[in-house]
C-alpha cells in the first residue's frame, strides 16, 4: 500500500514541478512589468502633485523645483532596485513558500463599475511599497505627505507599520490602477496557482497518509 502511495506522490510531483517553473517565469515577468510601470508613475505622480498644489510649487521656485526633479529622476534610475526589493519577499509568491490551506482566491483580480478594480492584496501591497518611495521626495519638498517621521504634521500618511514591529516604511495609500501588463501577468499566475495548490494539497495528504500507514505497520510489528 505504501508503495502505491509513493507512485501517486511521484506522479503528482511530476505534474507540480513544471507549474512551479512556470510560476517562477511569471513572477519575473511581473517584476519587469512593475518596473516599467513604476518608472513612468514616479514622474507622472510628481507632476500631478506639482500641478494640484500650485501654491506649494510656486513657493518653491525654479531652483528648488529643479532639485526636486533631480530627486525624482534618481528614483526613476533606481526603479529596478526599488521594485526588486519590494517584491523580493518569498511570502509574496506562493510557489516560493508553498503551504496547504492557502486561499484559492489569493491571486484573483476582482472589480466592478462601482468600486473599480481590486488587485490581489499580497501583490498590491508589495507594489505600493515600491511606489511609496516617491513619498520621501514629496515630503522633503513640502507637498503635504509624510512617510512617518512627522505623523501629525501632514494630511497624507504615506507609510505603513512593518509586521507590527514598530518600524515603518513608505507606502502609497491611494487608489490607483495597475497597468494592463501587470494585470495580464497576474491573471496567468492565478491560473497556474489554482492548479498548483490542488496538486500540492493532494501531495501533502498522500504524504500524511503514508506516515500513518508506516506508523501502523511499525506498531503491528512491535
Amino acid at each position: 500500500m505504501s508503495e502505491n502511495i509513493d507512485v501517486l506522490i511521484r506522479s503528482k510531483e511530476s505534474e507540480l514541478e513544471p507549474l512551479f517553473s512556470r510560476m517562477e517565469e511569471i513572477r519575473l515577468q511581473f517584476i519587469d512589468d512593475v518596473k516599467r510601470f513604476a518608472s513612468q508613475w514616479y514622474e507622472e505622480k510628481a507632476r500631478e502633485y506639482a500641478t494640484k498644489k500650485p501654491e506649494i510649487t510656486l513657493s518653491l521656485g525654479k531652483e528648488k523645483l529643479a532639485q526636486m526633479k533631480v530627486q525624482v529622476n534618481m528614483l526613476v534610475r533606481n526603479t529596478g532596485k526599488i521594485v526588486d526589493e519590494s517584491l523580493a519577499d518569498p511570502e509574496v509568491w506562493w510557489h516560493k513558500t508553498p503551504r496547504v490551506n492557502a486561499s484559492p482566491s489569493a491571486y484573483e483580480q476582482l472589480g466592478n463599475e462601482r468600486v473599480g478594480n481590486k488587485f490581489p492584496e499580497v501583490l498590491d501591497k508589495a507594489v505600493r511599497l515600491a511606489l511609496g518611495e516617491l513619498g520621501n521626495v514629496l515630503e522633503q519638498f513640502g507637498y503635504g505627505v509624510t512617510t512617518g517621521a512627522l505623523k501629525a504634521s501632514y494630511p497624507e500618511f504615506w507609510f505603513e507599520s512593518k509586521d507590527g514591529a514598530g518600524s515603518i516604511r513608505p507606502f502609497f495609500p491611494h487608489l490607483f490602477e495597475w497597468s494592463d501588463e501587470m494585470q495580464d501577468t497576474t491573471a496567468k499566475y492565478d491560473v497556474a496557482y489554482k492548479k498548483a495548490i490542488v496538486l500540492f494539497n493532494e501531495i501533502t495528504m498522500l504524504k500524511e497518509e503514508k506516515k500513518r500507514l508506516e506508523a501502523k505497520a511499525l506498531w503491528d510489528k512491535a
